[in-house]
Parts: C-alpha cells; structure tokens; sequence
C-alpha cells in the first residue's frame, strides 16, 4: 500500500511539473507556421509596382527566372518541446543570419532533426526553415542584399555549429543580370540516413557532412535559382524492336521494408554476423535491375517499413525509387499496408511519387485522402514503337487497403471495394479497350497489387473435381487475403487479366493456376519478398525478386524468379500466358 501511494504521488507531481511546464512554455513560445508574412513592410507594397517589375524581367530576357521563383535569404532552426504528437509549443527561432530589412516567408521543413516527435512521449523537437524572398520584390527592393549561396569548398559545413560566412554573399542586381545567380539557391529540403540520396533533376544533396546528426544524421539539399524542377509528361511506354528477340521484361519489386538510415536485418538467411538491412536489399535490387535491363518496373507495397520511417518517410521514398531512376527505367507503385505509418500518408506519399522522374504512378479522379476508395487505382498500357496506337500490355493497379474495418464482421485485411473495380472497369471500356481490339491474339493484360486475393487460396480445382490447380513455387505461410470476397478476380476477368501479382505474404512466392473464373483461367503469383528488413522465417527464407517476359511476337509471358544470394541464376521458370 506505501509503495502504490509513493507511485501515484509520483505520477500526480510528475502531471503537476509538466502542465507548469507547459504553462510557462506558453509565455515564451509560438507555433510553427509554415509561410510567415512581414505585414507591416508588405504595407508598403504597390502591385502596380510589382507589374511594372514584372515587365522589366521580360524586357531584360530573363529567361530562366519567373518572377514569382523565390531566393533563399536566411535560414536557421526552432527548437520545440512537444507531448507525444498530440502537443508541441516552439522557442523562437534562430537565425544563421542578420534578419533583412525586406518582406520575406519563414518556411519551415515539417521533419525533426532530433528524430524526437513520433517516437518519444515527451521530448525537444529541432525544426529546419529558411526565408525566402520572391524575386520581383527583390527587383522592388533595389539595394544589395545578402541571399543565401552555396560555396563549392570541399568539405563544407553547413551544421549549426559552424556556418561560414561564405554562406552568406552580397547579391546585386547587376550581378544577377551577368548569369550569377545560377549559384542563388531558391528551395531547400532536409533528408536523412547516412545512405540518403535525392533522385530528383536539379536537386543537390549535400552529402560532404551532416547539417545534424541526431537519432540519423540529415542532409541538406538545394535546388537553386533558375533550374526549378522540371514537369514530366507521361509519355508512352513502348515495345521497341530491340524487346522483338529479347521480350519486354518486367521487374516486380515485393515487400522492400525499408527505413530511414541502414537499419538491421530481420530473419536474414543464410544469416551473417553482420547484416545492414536496406544496403543489402538496395545492392540486390542493383544487380537484379542490371541483369535483366527491364522495360519496366513495378514496385508491389511496402517499399517503406513505416516503424522505421516516423523521421521521414520521403528520404525512403527516394532512396527505393533511386535505382529505378538512375537507370531511366518507366515505373508503377501499388502502396501496402506499411507505407503510410511512417511521416506520411497515403495521399501525401502518393502526391510525391506522382512528381518523380519516370513515374506513371496516378492519383485518380475518384481516389479519397481518407482512404475509402483508396490511393493510386489507375492503368498504363505499353503500346509498339512501330505502332503507337496498337497496345501491347495493359497494366492494372489498384490500392488493396491496409485492414479490415468492419472486424466484428471480417476481421483480418480490406478487400478491393467494388466501386474501384467498377472503375478499373471503365477505364478498359471508355479508353484501353480501343487500343486492343486490333491485337487482341498478342495482347496481354496484368494486374498488381499488395494484398493477395482470396483465390489465392483455391488449391482444388473448381472446374475438375478431385483433382488440383496448378501451383509452381514456394507455399510456407498462411495466406493472408480478406475474408470477404468482393469479386476482385471476376471483375479482372471482364477485362482480359492473365496475370495477377501481389506482395505481403513475404515467405509465398508461387504462381497458381486458379480456374473458378469463367472465360480462362487467371495465374495469381507472389512476387516474393525482396526485402531485409522484413519478416522471413518459415525455416529460413532467403530474399528473391521476380521477373516477367513479355513475347512480342506472340503475347506469350513467362516468368521466373533471382535469389539474393545467386542474382546471375533463375529458378522456377515457367509461362503463365501461352
């Protein structure tokens, strides 16, 4: 009894100190906003004045500067003091700079440097912002000003414990006339791990020594002025006739679970003393990719283990795509039911992979921020070189959830909603179907998602009692795949699927010929786990990747599967369209 009324005075005095803490936090902090405005020196401002600035940029040929792009004029960090994620109050911030006597927005990068906020209950959060300036309002202010630029001396620092007065460069505007402001930099971000990368054209990772180094070590990355990041245009996949004797190859990337910074390796086998997870899983994907030089790859969810990524989900969104995009490689992402634990959500995630360079990733009109309908149902078709309108695969994604929302009913994982398939559906009558109609003997359609079917189960044949359907690979764990069956494979039967591939179940990589359908018979398969810093297990379980082949000539598709351990060997091959 002492001892229980010791612990509970304890707890009341701890609750007491943190609400004064609190309270007097509230005297001397404020909140974070991500644009703060200078009102009383925009007062001063007189649009015509801007307009007139704005005809002076066209007059002088400036062709690489709009007069909306900003320049980074100061930067520095806030630290805050937050309670879980639900509480979070700020000092002021500081400065790396003289403040500028000029109108300026504070934008602060919504990531903790400490690497506190998301995983401790209570904590010191650490905040990176930089202020920048709108480059007619420059042109309005007229005098020098000191703009943030970035010094090319090897081994810079640019941590706040040292900041370089050659950070800071008094800029003119005749010096901006003369080409100099190529080294202006107009936006900043922070991404971290010691193996961070930024795949993005025209966005300079500053990889010489950390900006801090905290739960991971950040990076400061930079994009300067004049050379803003360039719109993609979604042009078409082709067939080209080098794929005529060699095929059309797609790679499915399963189940990668990687995290902010190296992170450790779980269930490796066979096992080392030494496991670094996502370096181990990137180098597979790497050789992988350079054997079999696809045309295309599909990354099937769970690239990011969302536990490992509270940090910063977009420095992992980066680091699995960057392969993919070093190599100039068109590629589709489904999300799993890890992606959005992390920093970020579903929708969030999926607004980034829409921006980046080859993605054919889509948001569709019907896609919903709360997930109802899902994020990123949408096609591709990859049509001939030599026949750009006849299409050669279609591809169908869809977003199979995270899980099951009516538990008392169907416990376990959501299910393909009926409106998307309705909507898969419509995108084949209205559009694709057109392109297929004159090949429809060599026309091949696929279909990707992360959670497997309930056909996935269907080990007896429906159409030959007795007897079973087909199954080449792997069967070690149980089958995860929703409890309520929404009619996802007859739907996909509608439209012409041969293939269905998915991920999730890390330890399944077979392929099976499931025949309950009506018009053919549809190959389900597992594209295997890819990833180290996922389950495996089942009596040792090594990482595999799998590759489709696509016949031009025919519209025949093949498949087989690459260990991690032996890249340069297949196994498993076989067809699962004739």
């Amino acid at each position: 009894m002492r001892l229980g009324r010791i612990i509970s005075r304890r707890k009341v005095f701890f609750l007491l100190f943190t609400g004064l803490l609190v309270l007097w936090l509230e005297k001397f902090v404020l909140n974070i906003s991500k644009y703060h405005h200078n009102d009383e020196l925009k007062a001063g401002y007189d649009l015509k004045v801007l307009d007139t600035a704005r005809q002076w940029m066209e007059q002088s040929n400036l062709k690489n500067i709009k007069h909306d792009d900003v320049m980074v004029v100061n930067y520095g960090t806030i630290k805050c003091f937050h309670l879980g994620t639900k509480y979070e109050r700020c000092l002021k911030p500081k400065h790396f700079h003289n403040k500028p006597r000029i109108v300026t927005n504070s934008i602060t990068v919504r990531k903790d440097l400490r690497g506190s906020y998301g995983y401790n209950l209570i904590g010191i959060s650490e905040y990176f912002f930089f202020e920048v300036v709108r480059f007619d309002e420059f042109l309005l202010y007229g005098k020098p000003l000191d703009v943030l630029v970035f010094d090319a001396t090897p081994n810079l620092n640019l941590g706040a414990h040292h900041i370089p007065s050659a950070t800071f460069k008094e800029i003119s505007l005749g010096e901006i006339l003369r080409d100099n402001f190529f080294d202006i930099i107009s936006d900043v971000n922070i991404l971290f791990g010691e193996d961070a990368v930024d795949p993005r054209p025209n966005w300079h990772l500053v990889k010489s020594s950390p900006y801090l180094s905290y739960k991971h070590p950040s990076f400061m990355s930079y994009m300067k002025l004049g050379s803003q990041e360039p719109e993609y245009t979604k042009s078409k996949v082709l067939v080209k006739k080098e794929h005529e004797d060699d095929g059309f190859k797609i790679v499915q990337l399963a189940d990668l679970h990687l995290g902010v910074g190296k992170n450790r390796c779980l269930d490796e086998y066979p096992h080392h003393d030494k496991c670094e997870a996502d370096s181990k899983t990137l180098k597979f994907v790497e050789e992988v990719l350079d054997i079999e030089k696809p045309g295309f790859v599909v990354f099937s969810g769970d690239q990011i283990m969302g536990d490992r990524s509270l940090q910063d989900s977009e420095s992992v969104l980066y680091k699995a795509v960057d392969p993919v995009i070093r190599r100039r490689i068109p590629w589709a992402m489904v999300w799993g039911n890890h992606d959005d634990e992390g920093s970020l959500s579903r929708w969030e995630l999926s607004k980034l992979a829409m921006k980046l360079p080859y993605s054919r990733f889509q948001i569709s009109p019907h896609d919903t921020k709360d997930n109802t309908f899902g994020v990123g149902n949408y096609a591709h078709q990859i049509f001939y070189e030599n026949d750009p309108e006849v299409a050669a695969l279609s591809l169908y994604f869809m977003d199979s959830h995270k899980y099951s929302k009516t538990g008392k009913i169907y416990l376990g994982y959501d299910w393909l909603k009926e409106e998307q398939l309705e909507y898969i559906q419509s995108l084949y009558e209205r559009g694709m179907k057109s392109h297929i109609k004159e090949n429809i003997h060599r026309h091949a359609a696929m279909t990707f998602i992360h959670i497997p079917l309930p056909e996935y189960l269907n080990l007896d044949s429906k159409k030959r009692p007795g007897e079973s359907n087909e199954l080449i690979g792997t069967f070690k764990e149980g089958v995860t795949a929703p409890r309520y069956n929404s009619g996802g494979l007859v739907a996909l039967d509608k439209i012409g699927v041969d293939v269905v591939g998915c991920g999730h179940d890390h330890c399944n990589d077979y392929c099976l010929h499931d025949d309950s359908t009506s018009n053919k018979n549809i190959w389900l398969c597992y594209g295997g786990g890819a990833g180290e810093g996922g389950y495996a297990g089942y009596g040792g379980t090594e990482r595999r990747i799998r590759t489709y082949k696509f016949d031009p000539q025919t519209g025949k598709i093949t498949t087989w599967k690459r260990l991690n351990s032996k890249p340069s060997e297949i196994f498993d091959f076989q067809i699962v369209k004739d």
